[in-house]
């Protein structure tokens, strides 16, 4: 999935409450389409749809051999020299922005969980400036492009995901420089103010009105709030993980996000080491959110190193995934 790593401080700031353990602004109706494969030299109908993209379940199975009624060998051996079809289930979330708007479905293991994805600041406040090459870098920019992506990766996998701050003009750009601007709102259309504890405060409400929405249904409901750290300047930059732990939901879901990037760093950078601490801190979107919340800092955007890194749309998506693998660990409990 990727050949380089990027070097990152990623710093999870977990919940100091304990609490209950999904899809966007608007997640769109389930589009369906078909595609054309052909298999590969001893692949069967499990391994066709998976390389597909589509989770061989009961439901996909019996639709695919609906859909390819009388090409199969004794109704179920696939043809080398036939080209089947596929179904193919995508999301539409306009909020990703035209190229990015068709979601794929990949599965469903995160169907039943409920994800808010906070982007750090935004609106009248874009938080820390970095300059890089004598050009800005608005820390809200940074976190919201990479805020779209862990969403769509997350929907991908049949999560629920509710975006908190959204742009109405801005989806998953891959730029390497991203504008400030002002005009970004709260899930619901709400103006973001410039008073800082107003503007917390509403968005713990968001969640925690969304929150009791789906209380008795869900499997689990997290907070995922991601912001570039501004403080400090480390010699060599690299994925160095800290967790704010008040709470066994919070620690659970910070070890397992730190044990996916500890086995990332690992396998791309062996020589290089990897530490990460767990620790707690008394943050309003951590303390007054009622699901289990994390704070992930991406980066430093005042070091040059992680400058140079957060600037790149392929680490940004990198980064996403990363975490995603971790919050999949977490629901399907693989966690550490």
């Amino acid at each position: 999935m990727m050949n380089a790593m990027p070097l990152f401080r990623a710093i999870l700031l977990c919940s100091l409450l304990s609490g209950a353990a999904v899809s966007a602004w608007a997640q769109a109706d389930v589009e369906t389409a078909t595609i054309e494969v052909r298999p590969e030299p001893g692949e069967g109908i499990w391994s066709l749809l998976r390389r597909s993209g589509v989770e061989p379940t009961t439901a996909s199975i019996a639709e695919f051999k609906t859909l390819n009624a009388g090409k199969m060998r004794n109704g179920s051996k696939l043809r080398r020299d036939v080209a089947y079809r596929v179904p193919s289930r995508s999301l539409y979330v306009p909020l990703f922005g035209s190229k990015y708007a068709n979601v794929p479905l990949k599965g469903e293991q995160l169907k039943g969980h409920v994800f808010y994805i906070v982007g750090g600041h935004g609106g009248p406040d874009p938080g820390t400036l970095g300059k890089y090459d004598g050009k800005m870098i608005p820390e809200d920019e940074i976190a919201y492009d990479t805020s779209l992506r862990l969403a769509r990766e997350l929907m991908a996998d049949g999560a629920t995901v509710y975006v908190i701050v959204q742009d109405p003009n801005d989806g998953i750009r891959d730029d390497r420089y991203l504008p400030v601007d002002h005009d970004e709102v709260y899930y619901g259309n709400k103006t973001i103010v410039l008073n800082q504890v107003s503007r917390l405060r509403t968005r713990a409400k968001i969640i925690n009105d969304l929150y009791g929405k789906h209380r008795k249904t869900a499997k689990s409901q997290q907070v995922i709030s991601l912001h570039v750290d501004s403080y400090g300047m480390k010699v060599e930059p690299q994925v160095d993980v800290h967790f704010i732990v008040g709470s066994r939901s919070g620690k659970s879901l910070a070890q397992a996000i730190r044990s996916t990037v500890e086995e990332k760093y690992r396998y791309y950078q062996p020589n290089r080491g990897y530490e990460g601490e767990i620790k707690t801190r008394n943050l309003m979107i951590l303390r007054e959110t009622k699901p289990t919340a994390i704070l992930i800092e991406l980066g430093n955007i005042r070091h040059k190193g992680d400058q140079h890194r957060l600037i790149k749309p392929s680490n940004r998506q990198t980064l996403a995934e990363w975490i995603k693998e971790g919050l999949v660990r977490q629901a399907t409990g693989k966690g550490a």
